[in-house]
């Protein structure tokens, strides 16, 4: 009984050593990657792998049930694409518009109020996914759907197939 219960734990060992535990599996993005449109005017952020591995931790956890792979469900002719954000009115493509989207939705024309529509921090009686979010997770979440499409080509695309 014994001398089978030391086979055990040695094949045991022996198996669980067969996986990779080291940083090689960690994904590295470079600056050129992690570097996104701060503000309308131009200027230029980079973000760290921290905040960009958060960023996409949130965006799966709260926003994949309307925006799976960056396209959105409620609405089939606007994405999170770069080019859709860069269309609508104000422009979303850059970090601090989406903050400020995040807070205070608006149409994609920027005519209609959107508050009681998408989510927000600014209703978390109607929407209690962002109620946790801190200002560092805006920016995270923010600075992810910027940093998606250079990572993955259909992001954001048609969900017509």
């Amino acid at each position: 009984m014994v001398k089978r219960f030391i086979l055990m734990a040695i094949a045991a060992v022996f198996f669980f050593l067969q996986f990779p535990i080291h940083d090689a599996t960690a994904l590295e993005l470079t600056e050129k990657t992690r570097t996104v449109p701060l503000a309308e005017d131009g200027e230029k952020t980079t973000l760290d792998n921290q905040q960009i591995a958060n960023g996409q931790k949130l965006f799966i956890r709260e926003c994949t049930q309307c925006h799976l792979q960056g396209k959105t469900k409620t609405n089939n002719n606007v994405s999170l694409g770069l080019e859709d954000l860069a269309g609508a009115e104000p422009p979303r493509d850059n970090l601090l518009a989406i903050v400020d989207y995040l807070r205070q939705p608006t149409s994609y024309d920027g005519e209609d109020d959107y508050t009681e529509f998408h989510v927000n921090v600014n209703r978390s009686d109607l929407y209690p996914e962002l109620r946790d979010f801190t200002e560092e997770d805006l920016y995270d979440v923010s600075g992810y759907v910027l940093v998606a499409p250079k990572l993955d080509s259909y992001w954001g695309g048609s969900i017509y197939f």
